[in-house]
């Protein structure tokens, strides 16, 4: 690799890339820092009205073509700084970054009298410590700060929390917020969850790719814990709607869900493989004309009988509970295969859609 130096290429070792780029950084440190000056400059001089703005926010986003988010943080670092004399000398020297002096400037606003005593201890840790570990540090100086701020802090986070579910597309889209506790709560049931992909050496999913499973998974499994004595009168299951054509795997024939929309035949004879089924009939103009009973396709005994063979998913090095299972048809149900133990296996989530997708086959049975 080369890397252009003085306007010519000259090769560089990786020491050497690594020593240039800590350089470039710290010369960015510097820059932030004299930007947060002349962001404080504009502010005491509060002279964004004759230069034809409303607000010295408005003027930032007109002149230097930052957002809005990004000009209020600007303002408030600015002004944080002039009375954060060690934190600013330590951001123009390089010392530490601007995300660490914005942290340091969030911790000041929870007790500044107290965070003027301690400041050049807190900059030494930053200076000192990763980024995680300066969090962590900052964080307990603000708790015993001020422990009053640090409990509504908490009880805002909690009021914070939200989970947005939306359909885009075909797709679905998850965006969220929690509190630390809740959050850690659900970062350690899918750390659990994932942990067993570490076992397969052949899963080839990225880490988002086995969270974004897990939590499938961890959904499917609440689902199937509902109690038969439930006061609603029908388990909360994934819902289908669509035709026999579909099902016998025809696009272009109705096919989807409740929520998240149309699917797939290949999807929906993947959910049918272990599913409920209730038969309706419709006339032409779409009105109902029958409604069959449901029944299970792999009734319950089968359900254990299969259980107590495969144990688990069968996928080798797989190891997914049986709980987590689906009882999968080999030649399915709706081309005529039968529900017997001989041509059902348990597959987890992930495999189950693969061999769908006929991207994994099911190992030849002994």
């Amino acid at each position: 690799m080369t890397v252009l130096l003085d306007r010519v290429d000259v090769p560089m070792f990786t020491e050497d890339l690594v020593d240039r780029l800590a350089d470039r950084r710290r010369q960015i440190a510097a820059l932030e820092a004299e930007c947060a000056d002349l962001v404080a400059e504009l502010v005491e001089r509060a002279d964004h009205e004759a230069l034809g703005h409303r607000s010295l926010v408005g003027l930032l986003v007109d002149r230097v073509g930052v957002s809005s988010g990004a000009a209020r943080g600007m303002i408030r670092v600015a002004t944080a700084l002039t009375d954060m004399p060690a934190t600013r000398l330590a951001l123009a020297e390089g010392d530490i970054d601007l995300p660490r002096a914005r942290l340091l400037a969030s911790a000041r606003d929870t007790n500044p009298v107290l965070f003027a005593r301690h400041e050049r201890t807190l900059v030494d840790a930053a200076t000192s410590l990763g980024m995680t570990d300066t969090t962590r540090a900052v964080s307990y100086w603000t708790q015993q700060a001020n422990l009053g701020a640090a409990e509504a802090g908490a009880a805002a986070a909690w009021d914070r929390r939200r989970l947005f579910v939306s359909t885009v597309g075909s797709v679905v889209h998850l965006d969220g917020v929690l509190d630390p506790v809740s959050g850690q709560v659900v970062m350690t049931a899918l750390g659990l969850a994932t942990d067993r992909g570490n076992l397969d050496p052949c899963d080839t999913r990225s880490a988002p790719q086995r969270r974004a499973d897990a939590l499938v998974e961890m959904c499917r499994d609440r689902l199937e814990r509902v109690e038969p004595d439930d006061p609603r009168t029908e388990r909360p299951h994934v819902m289908v709607h669509l035709s026999l054509d579909a099902l016998e795997g025809r696009a272009g024939r109705p096919c989807e869900l409740d929520d998240a929309g149309v699917i797939t035949p290949q999807e929906a004879r993947m959910l049918s493989c272990d599913a409920r089924v209730t038969r309706v009939i419709t006339g032409p103009d779409s009105r109902i004309v029958d409604v069959g009973r449901t029944t299970r396709v792999v009734s319950t005994g089968m359900r254990l009988a299969l259980a107590a063979r495969d144990r688990g998913c069968v996928m080798p090095g797989c190891g997914a509970p049986r709980r987590w299972c689906d009882a999968h048809h080999v030649v399915h149900w709706a081309d005529g295969g039968p529900t017997t133990l001989d041509n059902l296996v348990l597959l987890c989530a992930r495999h189950h859609t693969l061999v769908h997708q006929g991207r994994a086959w099911i190992p030849r049975r002994e």
